[in-house]
């Protein structure tokens, strides 16, 4: 495996480690602390006095309720379409690396509901003095939408290369950051979540993502070297 291959694994996963400190710290100051959090009040009606961003937080909520759907199509596409689209120049350690990684991504992406549990910190309520679109009877921290589309979208946006046509990877990418940014202030709008849970959804996400990518590097790697030894 190439020195660069290698360098890059660690980095992923030195920045999967820093993401998760991070996002442990944050999750035990919630459990101790609970929502909202010194600024979350605030924070929340600056954001819900913004009035023209009502219909994009609908269209950024509604992408999030159904982001298993996209995100299962594209891990059909990575996983199959270097088999059937012969115009896609795959490398196979990349096409490896990435259909790990996506796998590793599906019992990673339970860990929202876990945290939820453990922190059992409480939504916006009327009562705080937030605007909620209506009443969920759920925990909030941290945001269960925020951390599915950066897991998920993320790892769209990564490896478009491997399941769309050169010339449509960057705008998707575009289209991809544009949901995961907005993701976090369209929860904050509706009422669903205090701003500090959209700050943990986007901390365990990031963690799990680079976890998920760094994984799919190092094994890879590892195969590839088997590979070459088995061949020698």
């Amino acid at each position: 495996v190439p020195l660069r291959e290698q360098v890059s694994a660690r980095a992923t996963a030195t920045l999967a480690l820093l993401a998760a400190v991070a996002a442990v710290v944050l999750t035990l100051y919630v459990g101790v602390e609970k929502a909202p959090l010194a600024g979350d009040l605030w924070l929340t009606r600056q954001v819900q006095s913004a009035g023209w961003f009502a219909r994009p937080a609908e269209a950024i909520n509604w992408v999030g309720d159904w982001v298993a759907l996209p995100f299962t199509l594209v891990f059909l596409a990575v996983v199959l379409g270097p088999r059937v689209w012969k115009t896609l120049a795959v490398p196979a350690r990349d096409y490896r690396a990435a259909v790990l990684a996506l796998t590793l991504l599906i019992p990673l992406s339970a860990l929202n509901s876990l945290l939820k549990r453990l922190v059992q910190s409480p939504r916006p309520l009327a009562a705080d003095g937030a605007q909620v679109d209506y009443f969920r009877d759920s925990y909030g921290f941290p945001s269960g939408h925020v951390f599915h589309d950066v897991l998920l979208f993320g790892a769209m946006a990564i490896f478009a290369p491997l399941w769309l046509p050169r010339r449509l990877v960057w705008p998707v990418r575009t289209v991809l950051l544009a949901v995961i940014v907005l993701s976090g202030p369209s929860r904050v709008f509706v009422g669903a979540h205090w701003p500090g849970d959209t700050v943990g959804g986007y901390l365990w996400g990031s963690a799990s993502l680079l976890a998920a990518l760094a994984f799919g590097k190092w094994l890879a790697g590892r195969m590839d070297r088997g590979a070459a030894r088995r061949d020698s």
